[in-house]
This record gives C-alpha cells, sequence and structure tokens, in this order.
C-alpha cells in the first residue's frame, strides 16, 4: 500500500531502523530532503560497512538509468543492506533515453529487499500518475513532497523548529529570522550553526541575531511597527528605501498584516480595563515589547484614527492584490500608505 508519511514519522522510522527499500524525495525544499537523506547515511550502515556498499551518483553524471538499475541490484558485502543514492535526478542529461524514467520501472515493481535505495529530485515534482511512482508506493516505499513552508506560516512553524536547536529565542529574534531569511530552512540551520558557535549561553536575542547573523535590527517589520508606533517619520522613511532595496525579504502583504495586528491591539487597547503595560500585556495577550509599543501608541492614536487605519489596511492589501483594479509598485504603494497611518 502506498506510504503517506510526513517527514517526521519517515524521520522516527529511520531513526528506529525500519529502513523502506526505495525513497523518492522531491520538491522545492532541500532542507528535508537532504535532512532524511543524511540520516540514511547516518542510520543504514556502520562506517566500516561503506567501503563496500554505499554508492552516490549526480544526476548530472548519469549516462544510462540501467547503471542505476544494475547497481541497486546487487548484493551487499558483509553487510545487511546497501545504500545507494541518486541525488538530484532532474539533473539527468535531456535526452530522449535518460528523460525515460520508465527504464526503473523493472526495478521499482520488485525492489531488492537489501538495497535501500535513494532518489533525490529538488525544485521539481514527477508525474504521480506515471507507473514507476506508483510501484514505489506498492512496494512499501516512501514518496515525500518536500514543500516550502509559506511565508503565511513561518510564525507558527519556526518556535517548533528552532526549539530543536536547544536555544531559546525572544520573540523580536523570531521576528527578525522571518522577516531577513524567510522560508529557506536550509540557509536559516547554516546561519544558527554559525550563532551557536559564538553563544556562551541558550538565550537569543534581536541584538544577537543583528550581530552574529548580519541583519540590522533597524530594518525589519518590528522596528517599523516602533517607528510608526513613535510617528518617527525618519525612521520610517529609513525603513521603507531599505525594503525596497531588499523587496523579497520584505513584501509589502507581510508589512500590512504586522500593521494590521499593531493598529488592531492599539484599539482594542483604548477600551482594555488596565492601560498599563502590565495590563495591555495580560488582557490582549501581548509580549512586553508589544505592549510598550501599543501603549506609546495610544498616546499618538485615538481609538477612531486606530479603526481609520485597519480599515485604510485592509483597502491596501486588497489594492496590492488586484482587487482594486491597477496595482501600483509595492514600493509607492508603502510610502503613501505610511503617510496616511501617521497623519
Amino acid at each position: 500500500m502506498a506510504k503517506t508519511a510526513d517527514y517526521a514519522s519517515i524521520m522516527k522510522d529511520i531513526e528506529s531502523g525500519k529502513f523502506a527499500p526505495i525513497y523518492l524525495l522531491y520538491g522545492d525544499e532541500s532542507y528535508f530532503i537532504d535532512r532524511i537523506t543524511n540520516l540514511l547515511l547516518d542510520r543504514v550502515l556502520t562506517e566500516e560497512e561503506k567501503d563496500f556498499n554505499l554508492t552516490q551518483m549526480y544526476g548530472a553524471d548519469i549516462t544510462n538509468l540501467g547503471d542505476v538499475v544494475s547497481t541497486c541490484r546487487r548484493y551487499p558485502m558483509m553487510s545487511e543492506y546497501q545504500l545507494v543514492i541518486l541525488r538530484e535526478a532532474q539533473m539527468l542529461k535531456q535526452n530522449a533515453e535518460l528523460t525515460k524514467y520508465e527504464q526503473l520501472e523493472a526495478y521499482t515493481a520488485h525492489p531488492l529487499p537489501s538495497t535501500v535505495f535513494v532518489m533525490t529530485m529538488i525544485g521539481k515534482k514527477p508525474d504521480s500518475r506515471q507507473k514507476w511512482i506508483k510501484q514505489i508506493q506498492e512496494a512499501g516505499g516512501v514518496v515525500f513532497e518536500s514543500a516550502r513552508i509559506p511565508e503565511y506560516k513561518l510564525k507558527e512553524f519556526l518556535p517548533g523548529f528552532l526549539s530543536a536547536t536547544g536555544l531559546q529565542f525572544d520573540d523580536k529574534a523570531i521576528q527578525m529570522l522571518v522577516d531577513f531569511i524567510g522560508s529557506d530552512l536550509s540557509r536559516l540551520t547554516s546561519e544558527l550553526e554559525k550563532l551557536k558557535i559564538t553563544l556562551t549561553g541558550t538565550r537569543v536575542t534581536a541584538d544577537m541575531i543583528a550581530s552574529h547573523i548580519g541583519i540590522s535590527k533597524e530594518f525589519n517589520s518590528y522596528e517599523l511597527v516602533s517607528a510608526v508606533a513613535a510617528r518617527d517619520f525618519r525612521k520610517c522613511e529609513l525603513i521603507r528605501r531599505y525594503f525596497a532595496q531588499n523587496p523579497r525579504a520584505n513584501p509589502i502583504q507581510i508589512t500590512i498584516s504586522v500593521l494590521f495586528t499593531f493598529f488592531t491591539n492599539v484599539m482594542l487597547a483604548h477600551y482594555a480595563q488596565d492601560k498599563s503595560i502590565n495590563g495591555l500585556m495580560r488582557e490582549i495577550g501581548l509580549n512586553y515589547p508589544q505592549a510598550k509599543d501599543v501603549s506609546s501608541a495610544m498616546k499618538i492614536y485615538n481609538a477612531w484614527k486606530a479603526m481609520q487605519n485597519i480599515a485604510l489596511l485592509r483597502d491596501y492589501d486588497a489594492r496590492q492584490k488586484g482587487a482594486r483594479g491597477v496595482v501600483v509598485p509595492d514600493d509607492e504603494a508603502l510610502q503613501e500608505l505610511l503617510y496616511k497611518l501617521m497623519h
């Protein structure tokens, strides 16, 4: 039957020594593919067994898919398993013979129990209707799509991901990672490994992120909110210019979402029974930096202005998604939006 295991289940099975005969790992997010492949490299064979029973091939170097099949059909030497890894199969040379994955059907229909065959395809999604893929599933193999984490799910995903590092991240530090690294988990992992080398404790603050990962803590959505809260026109303009130079890392939809949440909290704060910072933390569920910004903003933006700004943000969100006719450049829209929010 088809195996529809998710990433965590696949890793758990490998950890416990339950190996599938074939792993087809594909998708846009190389991080999960690399993690599964590396764990198989660590668990299937001992270091001594790897000398005779580990074969790694790269799609760009393959001239005959029959060679891959022949390798998979070999029996292990002085080991329970042999491990065959075909990396980046999407790079198979573009000729009529090599792009006919049906050549694998003779093997995927009857895989050798003593072979663990791993095939990775980065940035490509194979046609699931093809016979050889169905055969992998029917043979008890694993077909796993490694999809990128959508930007809007990153803040929900990252705390669990980061907890595995053994470090404790402040909310602002997490937001900075979201703003400046985004969903590139491979890059994020690399940057965090560098960070761990320099740390003396386990707590990670925004200042540490700015210092060790090279992200300017002045130019992210948290600091934009603080600048808007204080009606600091100069700082807002500096951040806007930085966003314009780094549009992929700072999409306007994310900026609008953060500002929408902020002004919603300002409006709620005006109707809170306890308007102290501790009261706002308790009644609205804010952390200290958020409550501090909201408390400052209440002196500048009354409840009516906060409500107007919420409506304004809804309108700009719809406009930039094409629901109001012509979409203007994001930088131009953000400049206009910030002016209107603070006037």
